[in-house]
């Protein structure tokens, strides 16, 4: 059985975060695409359950959707067919979501 002391830890080297490679303008043209492939699939959300009831989509890189059993087998496919991006968008399409609780926010009075 090995003992440890203060002596034999090392400390960890600080994490720098790293800035981006991507200019100002690359990043906002990213959230854009993001953001109208988010929105595509918003809209089309019921369409898109229909047809693939509960299983995981992705719209990638060149706006092809990607479906797939597990998030990870998504990730995977959109690797093989050269569509991963951070700008993708991964969705679970559940045919039966949870239902959901109202809340209403009120001023007290007082």
């Amino acid at each position: 059985m090995t003992t440890t002391t203060l002596e034999t830890i090392t400390p960890r080297e600080p994490v720098v975060p790293q800035r981006p490679t991507e200019s100002k303008e690359e990043i906002k043209l990213g959230l854009r695409d993001y953001s109208a492939r988010s929105k595509l699939l918003r809209n089309n959300r019921s369409e898109l359950t229909a047809r693939f009831p509960d299983q995981w989509i992705a719209l990638g890189d060149n706006w092809r959707l990607v479906v797939g059993d597990t998030h990870d087998d998504i990730l995977v496919k959109l690797k093989e067919c050269g569509a991963y991006s951070p700008h993708s968008v991964v969705l679970w399409l559940e045919t039966n979501p949870p239902k959901r609780i109202p809340t209403v926010w009120r001023k007290r009075k007082g």
